[in-house]
């Protein structure tokens, strides 16, 4: 199966309307018929399906492309050709990390996808402190089928996300980590979501959250690849609030599978937090030390609206 080109020009086309909101595909309805595929497919039928539908994809929405290459600039120090290259391969590995998470949620186990899991023992340091513990990753990889890889060595976890574009899309999601044992809190329209969190890490829970595209105003700008970046301060409001554990893990495509890293403790001083500036320092840490694993897979670093404030975007797209 050939798919289409993975270069996507910059310059050549037309400007395309600027895309700002979730995709329209991505609904309740086609989310059920995704899972009814990966529930009948073997895995290389779904993942060759899932890099063409993507692939498809990004040719078809030419406004979504640029601001993926917009995105990706940045991180490939401002090479616009390459971020071409890179956001055509994006979307192709976009399309094969949905056919392994419909597979997931669809029943299926996610063990065997796994080819390494590195420096566990740092999560297993933490958890032996009776601490809550405070997962971060960025939209990297594919964060989402960690989940019952925690559950499945006897940790419970909670999920944060942000409600789906549709009510019924959400509690479908919801229902398939609750299958595995993940628990979910949708945060954004509930007042006291942030109470609930502080509660459940006080207790010990292992919570996880995105910390690279903050919802509404609650980002605070800091440093990332050497340019202005806005990145979620809740984790570091969570620390001063609850004194968790602060441990930054990412999982990424790797040699026909995936790879699940764990970085170094988060080490911070919960009485300095109290100050606004010390607790975007802290958010400017835990963004770079994301940079390099970042950076070595951009086309893996899932932004489709644009993420860079807009006098960056501006310079980054030029």
């Amino acid at each position: 199966m050939v798919a289409p080109s993975d270069t996507i020009s910059l310059s050549t086309e037309p400007p395309a309307p600027v895309a700002a909101g979730p995709s329209a595909f991505y609904r309740a309805r086609l989310w059920r018929t995704g899972l009814a595929a990966a529930r009948t497919l073997p895995l290389p039928a779904s993942l060759a399906l899932g890099r063409l539908a993507g692939a498809l994809y990004g040719v078809l929405r030419p406004g979504r492309r640029r601001v993926v290459a917009e995105n990706l600039a940045p991180l490939l120090e401002g090479n616009h050709a390459a971020a071409a290259h890179a956001a055509g391969r994006l979307f192709r590995n976009f399309g094969a990390k949905l056919a392994d998470l419909m597979r997931f949620e669809a029943g299926a186990p996610v063990e065997p996808r796994f080819v390494a899991l590195n420096d566990w023992e740092r999560f297993e340091a933490a958890r032996a402190r009776g601490r809550g513990i405070l997962l971060l990753t960025p939209h990297l990889g594919n964060w989402e089928i960690g989940a019952p890889l925690l559950v499945n060595r006897g940790v419970p976890l909670l999920v944060i996300t942000q409600a789906e574009p549709e009510e019924d899309l959400t509690d479908l999601r919801r229902r398939a980590r609750a299958r595995f044992g993940v628990q979910t809190l949708v945060i954004g329209g509930d007042a006291f979501a942030f109470v609930e969190i502080i509660k459940r890490l006080q207790d010990g829970a292992t919570v996880a959250m995105l910390v690279d595209r903050p919802p509404g105003l609650s980002g605070v700008e800091v440093a990332f690849c050497g340019r202005p970046f806005l990145a979620s301060l809740a984790p570091a409001e969570l620390a001063r609030a609850a004194g968790c554990a602060l441990l930054g893990v990412y999982i990424v495509a790797r040699g026909g599978g995936y790879a699940a890293s764990v970085l170094p403790e988060f080490t911070y001083d919960r009485r300095a937090l109290g100050d606004r500036a010390a607790r975007r320092e802290l958010a400017g840490r835990i963004m770079r030390a994301f940079e390099p694993v970042v950076r070595a897979h951009a086309d893996q670093w899932y932004h489709f609206v644009p993420i860079w404030p807009a006098g960056n975007r501006q310079e980054a797209g030029a």
